[in-house]
């Protein structure tokens, strides 16, 4: 390893932990207090910073587990998953898979998925533009033709499937002002995240929807889709599912 990746290597290292700087770069500031002083506070904005990122995406889970604990969390997820890009749009992207991993939040078992739709409605906020399905791409076509269609979904689209009332317990922290209890006894729920204009939309959706959508981003035609999803729930109903989704900006032009 040449001494230029021995020393940004140790550099990457010391930004992540606590401790004083070893390697090439201790080389560089054991001897220079000025120079100690300067990567330390350096290595607090990288830390503070980063952390204020996350805050910024995660607001509910902030609020949820408390600041000072949401700053310890933010800290070690710095610590373990520093950015690996120069922009923190999307920063966050491993959050809920960290905080599923700590047992100490298992006693708020829905946290991890709150974190999920948190960082889906970033992700459908920052993702590209894209024009809807107009009627009269579609007016004209046979019925055999419109159940071989494969659909565009819009690229902002998400989903998101969980065992907790994540939707509810997300809509009801969107202020300071709200105290609504919530019982995880209401159970399990299937969200689309989509952005078909300027402002996300968070839509509940029922198992052959969600199912529905999923075997659409999978590349199944109309027609395979609604074959497959009548299988598992013999309920569905695509006229009504069109009627919701087709023309609202969930999918895109042909």
């Amino acid at each position: 390893m040449s001494l230029l990746a021995e020393l940004q290597k140790s550099f990457c290292d010391a930004l992540r932990t606590a401790e004083a700087p070893d390697g090439a770069l201790l080389a560089m500031v054991q001897d220079d207090d000025l120079a100690l002083q300067r990567f330390q506070v350096y290595r607090n904005n990288f830390i503070v910073l980063n952390g204020d990122a996350l805050a910024d995406m995660f607001p509910v889970v902030k609020r949820l587990v408390g600041e000072e604990a949401f700053r310890m969390l933010a800290t070690a997820y710095v610590r373990q998953h520093p950015p690996r890009d120069r922009t923190l749009l999307l920063y966050g992207d491993l959050f809920a898979d960290f905080l599923q991993a700590i047992p100490e939040l298992s006693e708020l078992p829905y946290l991890s998925d709150v974190a999920r739709l948190e960082f889906a409605w970033t992700a459908a906020y920052h993702a590209a533009d894209a024009n809807p399905l107009q009627p009269d791409q579609l007016q004209n076509l046979s019925e055999e033709a419109f159940a071989g269609l494969q659909l565009r979904l819009h690229p902002s689209l998400q989903l998101l499937a969980s065992g907790f009332p994540v939707h509810r317990i997300w809509s009801v922290n969107q202020s300071d002002d709200q105290d609504e209890l919530i019982s995880l006894d209401e159970g399990a729920c299937r969200l689309i995240v989509v952005r078909p204009d300027n402002e996300v939309q968070v839509r509940v959706v029922t198992q052959g929807e969600f199912e529905f959508v999923e075997r659409l981003l999978a590349s199944a035609t109309i027609g395979e889709a609604f074959e497959a999803t009548s299988q598992t729930d013999p309920q569905f109903d695509l006229g009504r599912f069109f009627s919701r989704h087709l023309f609202d900006g969930t999918f895109c032009a042909m």
